[in-house]
């Protein structure tokens, strides 16, 4: 932002600035009756003739980005229930990546004004969370920076040059002329960034980092986010991380998510992946969605870029990363951590370098299940403390201190209230449902039978060589693909519904599908099913095993096997098992 800031703002400690009260379009001349506000099509003439609400300060957000909308939005509530700041935004649309900035601000609701009118409005405070900033205020007043990530770790290309520079540092220029003010969240990165730019020396604010004080606040409901994803029982969640470029994970293995799911079963395992703002800014979401889309139909949920990822990571018993900063919070927050990949677009001697030295590298050639277990089993939680300790110096304190400074730079007292700790909000999204299943059954002393699932729609589970696994397809009929049906050796609703109905849709399914050999309807206590050779039999199961799908392939693998007919068998998937009884 190339601004003209105040001379007399003080280079460190508390800001101390100008009495600007005699200059027009400062805050005394917003007062009505002023000579200011009565210049006809004066925005200040406007918000006294039309406003409700006096304010006494206005604070203008300037988001460049979709990644530092988000950010600037996490940064809000230090300004939540006062009536003597007004807040309003802009977008600098001149972006690569400014694309759903300006949607996000308008679906809170609130208005964002055109950037090209935006230097007219008379504001006391300017934050930002992009380094690039080429903006000129219509006053010199103090402006923050806020990081859009964390610390500095990271070459990007230069959109001025055919040159990278380092992320999140604002320009020398910018510096130089004294308003401007980048946020830290540890002094370490002060002693970085003044050999990245030695005019940052005197021109930073140490803070607390939004973000992690979210993952750490919210770490005790961790349930509560599980729940809302949709995950059962033991159900291990494993996250994909991927920040934006060709290095990034998902420029280097597209094909990760869907490996994954292709070689998890889905009753231990469920699949999320967060992707950088900047992937769904460039691609848009429509190309994104269509890339993944085999993963998508697999049961890959797509956290979208705007709310979730926090729910994610906190739910998540292993997280696949990159040289993001999603990594970096993984680690931090104690989450064990598996680098697919790690560019070079890395700033040696930051944290994030580090955390390549030292973090699980994945395999791509190798099994994905014996490298994920082997992280989770092998993590040492001490660690994520000292990588929190090199990151973040204010943990815990990041709304409270930057309140402080904000209300010091408006010159107004702080609410008498204490700033609230909050919550990250759920994710808007489950886990999607699969409805087609390659299962793999085995056996053991003809009345205990286990079962792995995986998606069909990921393109087929390969044994290990050697394996004796029972294996057959089965579908749901909620299952869009038609073609699943063709393959299905057994076919299930459900959904419960009265008995006359139940036999008529058994019946009726057998024989649409020549090619399926048992259907299976749900009902209170378990399933019905009818076998093709006209048997029609009542399962019946603990809670935790009531599921039509499960019960039909269990019976239908005891039945390939050879094993007859039992009054009862033994089930087991993933950590649920239990007794099922079998009666005509």
């Amino acid at each position: 932002m190339t601004c003209r800031p105040d001379t007399s703002v003080a280079v460190s400690g508390a800001l101390e600035f100008e009495d600007h009260a005699r200059k027009p379009g400062n805050p005394e001349a917003r007062k009505p009756g002023s000579p200011e506000t009565r210049k006809p099509g004066n925005p200040e003439t406007e918000s006294v003739r039309w406003a409700t609400f006096r304010a006494q300060r206005r604070v203008l957000v300037v988001a460049r980005t979709l990644t530092s909308a988000i950010r600037l939005l996490e940064a809000l509530p230090v300004f939540a229930g006062d009536h003597r700041v007004q807040v309003l935004f802009t977008v600098d649309t001149r972006s690569r990546f400014s694309s759903g900035a300006v949607e996000l601000i308008r679906g809170l609701p609130a208005h964002a004004i055109p950037w090209e009118t935006a230097p007219d409005i008379d504001c006391d405070l300017v934050l930002a969370a992009s380094e690039k900033i080429d903006f000129q205020p219509a006053r010199a007043v103090p402006v923050l920076v806020l990081p859009h990530g964390v610390g500095f770790h990271k070459h990007v290309p230069d959109v001025d040059s055919a040159e990278t520079r380092v992320s999140g540092v604002v320009a020398p220029e910018v510096l130089r002329q004294g308003g401007a003010r980048m946020l830290v969240t540890h002094p370490d990165q002060v002693r970085h960034l003044t050999t990245l730019v030695p005019e940052a020396a005197g021109r930073t604010v140490l803070g607390g980092d939004t973000s992690f004080d979210l993952l750490t606040g919210s770490a005790s409901v961790r349930g509560h986010y599980r729940d809302r994803l949709g995950l059962t029982g033991g159900q291990r969640l494993v996250l994909l991380t991927s920040t934006w470029s060709g290095q990034s994970l998902l420029g280097t293995h597209p094909e990760l998510a869907e490996r994954l799911l292709r070689e998890l079963p889905v009753d231990e395992y469920r699949v999320a992946a967060v992707a950088h703002p900047n992937v769904w800014a460039w691609h848009g979401a429509w190309e994104v969605r269509r890339i993944l889309d085999t993963a998508l139909k697999s049961g890959l949920l797509l956290v979208e870029p705007t709310q979730g990822w926090h729910a994610a990571m906190i739910a998540s018993d292993v997280v696949l990363g990159d040289h993001g900063s999603l990594s970096l919070y993984a680690a931090a927050s104690g989450r064990p951590l598996v680098l697919a990949a790690f560019g070079d677009e890395v700033v040696d001697g930051t944290p994030m370098a580090e955390l390549g030295r030292t973090a699980h590298r994945l395999d791509p050639a190798g099994d994905l299940r014996p490298q994920l277990d082997a992280a989770i089993r092998e993590h040492d939680a001490a660690k994520a403390e000292l990588v929190a300790d090199a990151l973040f110096a204010l943990p815990g304190r990041a709304l409270q201190v930057l309140r402080a400074w904000c209300y010091d730079a408006l010159r107004l007292s702080e609410p008498d209230r204490p700033q609230p700790s909050l919550t990250c909000p759920d994710p808007r999204e489950a886990l999607p449902s699969v409805y087609s299943f390659e299962i793999t059954g085995t056996v053991h002393n003809g009345a205990t039978v286990a079962l792995n699932r995986f998606p069909v729609q990921a393109g087929g589970h390969r044994p290990p060589p050697g394996s004796t696994a029972i294996r057959h397809v089965g579908v749901d009929v909620r299952e869009r693909n038609l073609r699943r049906f063709a393959d299905a050796a057994t076919i299930v609703r459900g959904e419960t519904d009265d008995d006359n109905r139940i036999g008529n849709w058994l019946i009726t399914t057998l024989e649409r599908f020549p090619g399926c050999r048992m259907t299976g309807h749900a009902t209170p206590r378990g399933c019905d099913i009818m076998i093709r050779d006209g048997r029609r039999l009542s399962l019946h199961a603990p809670a935790a095993l009531r599921d039509a799908g499960l019960l039909t392939s269990a019976l239908y693998t005891l039945m390939a096997a050879g094993s007859g007919l039992p009054g009862e068998f033994e089930l087991r998937v993933g950590d649920r098992s239990g007794t099922v009884t079998v009666s005509r």
